[in-house]
Formats: C-alpha cells, structure tokens, sequence
C-alpha cells in the first residue's frame, strides 16, 4: 500500500512538474508575455519628444526712424532643456538663448548674451524655479512710458506645468549700460 502511495506522489508530482515547463509561452512573443505579466510598459521603449525637435532660430533686425538698430537672435540651446511630464507623457521643451545687440550711429550701445545661466536672468526672476521655465519669445518695441524713444527687448519666460509666464524689458542706455525690468503679469 506505502508503494501505491508513493508512485502515486511520484505521478502526480511528474505530472506538474511537465505542465510547468512554459510549453504554452512557446508559441508567444516576448511583447504578449510581458503583456501577460503587466510588464510591457516597464520594458517598452518609451519617446522621447523634444520641442523643438531640432535646432530652431529667429533673427529680427529692426531700424527705428531715431538712429536705433537693434539685432536679436533667438536659438534652441540643444543642451539644455526642461522636463513636463503631464497625462502619463514626457515632454522636454528646448531652453533658447538670446543674443541682443543695440547700436547707434555705427556705436555699439548694448551687446549681450541672454539664458538662465546670466546673472541678470537669475537676480530679476529669483522668486521663480527656473528649472520649471523656458525662454519662449521676444519682441522689440519702443513704447517704454519711462525712456521715450528708446527701443527695449522684451522677453518672456514660460511654464507649461505652471501655465505662468514671466515678461522682462531690458532698455539700453546711451553710456553703454542697460535697465532690465520685470514685468508684472
């Protein structure tokens, strides 16, 4: 009888062990067993999506009736951006730098370069994370109430997760300096 009862385990314990040996994972893919185990989003290559997605440049160069030439280049920093994940995405928007140069009379007035990294950048938008922010336009005008017929450079930086931008003017000044203001939304 103890024989019968061993042959018996001995049977069914072959039985279980053949049934387990991933016979039916034969005929599946790689993708549909992750998918089986919920695993296929861990292991998935996942996009990356840049914006812009290649390199992207905007020059403006303005003659105003008073003397004033003003020359901006705007251009995608490819090696810095920020990250939004939003909705189960990710986003990464480009970071842009600003090259402003002002001149009179065939006299450079103002020349500089502008990106998070500038201290002038930094000092006027401190109470902001910058990490959350992108330069994402510019224009130029010569509607400053304060310095009439001066052109300034305005320019903005915004947050896609916050939905805030942040305006700055910087006005140059005849003696080779420059008044950077933010403006309140």
């Amino acid at each position: 009888m103890k024989k019968l009862l061993y042959l018996t385990t001995l049977f069914i314990i072959t039985i279980c062990l053949t049934a387990c040996d991933g016979r039916d994972r034969l005929s599946m893919t790689p993708q549909e067993v992750l998918k089986e185990h919920k695993l296929l989003d861990s292991f998935s290559e996942k996009q990356i999506r840049f914006i812009p997605e290649d390199y992207a440049e905007k020059t403006t160069d303005t003659i105003f009736d008073n003397g004033y030439e003003v020359h901006v280049k705007m251009y995608s920093d490819m090696n810095n951006h920020i990250t939004v994940n939003s909705n189960g995405e990710t986003v990464n928007y480009r970071d842009f730098n600003l090259d402003i140069k002002v001149i009179r009379d065939d006299k450079s007035i103002l020349s500089i370069k502008i990106n998070k990294g500038v201290s002038i950048v930094y000092e006027h938008l401190s109470r902001l994370n910058l990490d959350e922010y992108y330069l994402r336009d510019f224009w130029i005008a010569k509607d400053n109430k304060y310095y009439p017929n001066m052109p300034a450079v305005y320019f903005e930086y915004y947050s896609p997760v916050l939905k805030d931008s942040s305006i700055l003017e910087i006005t140059p000044k005849e003696n080779k300096g420059f008044l950077v203001t933010e403006l309140i939304n």
